[in-house]
Parts: C-alpha cells; structure tokens; sequence
C-alpha cells in the first residue's frame, strides 16, 4: 500500500535520486552574498533571570549555538531568507519564533523562556516493549526512508524512541524523550531531530511526522569522502521538495526540468452515486442470510451485473478520480505582487523527468520494465509563502503522495543553506 506523507515539518525534509548532471545547477542566489546576525537574551520568563547554555538554532540548517552564562548568544553569517528559531533546554519548554533576514541585517531578540510544568515531565505513559522491535522497524521503514541513503544512516539513540502501536486502528505513535541522533554517512551530516509529532496510520495509508531537525557537517576523512559527499548532496537536491519550492519561488518550473500541472478531482462516473449503493448491498445482504448464504469475496468477479459482490466491489472504488489539464505551468500562473506569495490551492501533478528509483518502483508493486518518471501529486490546501531559500510557511498545508511522500525522508534532508555548486 502506497502510503501520503503529510510532510509538517519545520524542516524541508527529504528528496529524489536524480542524475543531476542532465540539469543545469544553479548557481549561488544573489541573497547568499549579504550575510546577517541575530543578537539575542535568554531569560526565564517568571524570574526574568538569565538562562544559561541553552540551545539555540536555526531549524533545518547548520546554524547554531549556545547562550552564555547571561543568557546572551549570537549567531553570525546568516544568508538571507526566512527560518525557524528554536531555543531547547531541559526544564523549559521549547521556544520557536520565525525570522525573517533581507541582507545585511542585524536583528536583536529578547527571548524569555516557560518552565515546564514538573507534574506534566512525571507522567510516564507506558510504551509498547513487547512489540518495540517490530514497531521500531516500522518507524525507522517512515523516518529514515528505504533508499540507498537510509542504509547508511545510523540511529544514534534509539532507547529514547518511545512506541505506541493500537491494533484497534492500525496507528502507530511515537515519542522521543531527548533529540533523536541520526548520522548520515551519505551525504555528511550529524542530525539532531527534536521529534513532536509521529503518526503512521497503516489503514488510512497516510503519515504525519512533526519535527525541528538540527543540522551539523560531519568532518570527511579525506578529500574523496568530501567530493562524494558533495556529489551525493546534488543528487538529493535536484528534483526535491527543496529545489520545486525554490523554483516555484523564481517562476522556474520549466527552466529547472519540472512538469506541472493542475489536477481536478471529478466524480468518478463507474461508481454510483453511496445512497444506491448502500440500499443495494443492504438488500442483496439481507436476501444472502435469508438463503444462508453470506459468505462473499468482494473482489471476485462472479459475472452477474446485481448481486452482493458486484456492488461491494462498486462500493471499493474511488468516489472521485483525477483529471489532469494538459496545460504545463511555469509557477508564475500563482504569483502576487508579493514576492513568493502564491493563490494556489488545490492539486498539482508534478513529473521530474529521471527514472524512479528502482526500489520505489518495487515499493508500489510494479516490475523494473514497468518503472516511470518521478511523479508526484502534490496537495495544497492553503495559499503558501515562499522564500528565496526553499523555507515555505504553514508546512501542514501540504501533502505528498507519489514518489516524493517515499523519497523525502530524514535520510535524505539537506539544510536550508545547501545550494548546489555552480556548474562551469
């Protein structure tokens, strides 16, 4: 079963396996050129004292440091964009606040943070541990992906991955009681994920996942190591989340080798109308153990066009299909007089012209002959804001389904501030 994946992150999370050299790379945006910094004071919000070696970082991003013993942190050489700024420490509940950098700006924050409320941090809900195995399996299959990139990262801490799995409904929660630690050996990166929300619901075939990841480069042993690493990040990079949003930023759909289109949902003519359907299974059910004969298999094709099969199997099909225009879009139709901010809602077809990965393929049953380009549909339920690095407002507005809900995963997220090398 192919699973959606409502990507609500505070992170742009996960890409595609591409061959980046038939694109042309961009280069560096003009806005990487100003660098800016924030200037900040931690304090405690009920005692108005300073609170010292706290956390503080951009999410999704490599930018990053501590408060001092006054409270007092500086973060420096920030380029230009919006981004997540989130303050951790043990005893206070996390702090978010966006901000926003035009070029060479300084921006100064007086932060006061909340205690946590002790009892709360005392409650202990009681995880499933006779099923941790085979539930971790499953989280892990969802958070890191089953790309080639999820093999090489390694779960750092996996003991605080609290699970919760109800059989009742086929859902599967998870908590974590300190930052999750992934270590990404493909692309370079040591990963702190504040996790805050994960949900997996095996029946419905939809996946929620809420998180603040924090980035760090990993040191390459050699120079070898480093252009791998670096070659692997432009792979990921183009034809993600990342690069579509940045492109739709610039009206460049086209330019950076995406084909879009509008999707409408329209009824679907081979299903009629539930009422009908629910007066005809209702009948044929009744007349079934009236003959004492109720035991029916839904997808069996028993030839008769009015029997109890016959209209469950009605019953399973869609209530509505896609129809896709055959106009492409350049990502310009839904600009305003405000730089990045888009009208659009609804639904988008979107084709990057490489092959799927073959494991993807294999994920949603089809055979290695039957692979297809990347295809993703992309589900946008409120007017987005984007900016110039890819950062887009109200993440939870947006659902994947398709090749991006397998292929973003955290194995395969780069920061905010990764732009692939200029092409000479």
């Amino acid at each position: 079963m192919q699973t959606k994946l409502i990507p609500v992150f505070l992170s742009m999370s996960r890409a595609s396996f591409s061959l980046f050299k038939t694109f042309i790379l961009w280069g560096l945006p003009v806005s990487l050129l100003a660098q800016n910094q924030l200037n900040g004071t931690i304090r405690d919000s009920e005692t108005g004292r300073p609170v010292a070696f706290a956390t503080v970082f951009f999410a999704n991003t490599t930018l990053g440091t501590s408060s001092n013993q006054d409270g007092v942190f500086v973060i420096n050489r920030i380029p230009s964009g919006k981004y997540d700024l989130t303050v951790t420490i043990v005893g206070y509940q996390t702090y978010q606040s966006s901000a926003e950098f035009r070029g060479r700006d300084v921006l100064e924050m007086d932060i006061r943070l909340t205690p946590e409320d002790r009892m709360l941090r005392e409650v202990v809900v009681k995880p499933d541990t006779a099923g941790w195995k085979r539930n971790y399996a499953d989280f892990v299959r969802h958070f890191l992906g089953t790309s080639k990139y999820a093999e090489s990262c390694t779960i750092q801490n996996p003991k605080d991955i609290l699970l919760f799995f109800d059989p009742s409904d086929g859902v599967l929660v998870a908590h974590a009681k300190k930052p999750i630690i992934v270590e990404n050996q493909a692309l370079g990166y040591r990963i702190e994920y504040y996790l805050k929300q994960f949900e997996l619901n095996s029946r419905a075939g939809t996946f929620l996942i809420f998180g603040i990841p924090r980035f760090e480069l990993l040191t390459p042993r050699n120079e070898r190591e480093a252009r791998k690493w670096e070659r692997e990040r432009q792979r990921v990079y183009t034809g993600s989340v990342l690069h579509f949003m940045r492109a739709w930023y610039g009206g460049q759909w086209v330019e950076s080798g995406f084909n879009v289109a509008r999707v409408y949902r329209i009824p679907n003519r081979e299903r009629p109308p539930e009422d009908f359907l629910k007066r005809k299974v209702a009948q044929f059910r009744a007349k079934a153990i009236q003959n004492g004969s109720l035991t029916v298999q839904v997808n069996s094709i028993d030839g008769k066009q009015d029997s109890l099969s016959y209209y469950l199997r009605l019953q399973r099909l869609p209530a509505e299909v896609d129809s896709v225009a055959r106009e492409q879009l350049s990502g310009k139709e839904f600009a305003t007089a405000t730089p990045g901010q888009m009208t659009f809602r609804g639904h988008l077809r979107i084709i990057f012209p490489e092959w799927e990965d073959l494991r993807y393929t294999a994920s949603v049953g089809r055979p290695p002959e039957k692979r297809l380009r990347q295809t993703t549909l992309l589900h946008v339920f409120d007017a987005l804001h984007i900016y110039d690095n890819g950062y887009y407002e109200m993440p939870q507005s947006v659902v994947l389904e398709g090749y991006w809900s397998w292929s973003e995963k955290i194995s395969t997220t780069l920061p905010l501030g990764y732009f692939p090398a200029v092409k000479k």
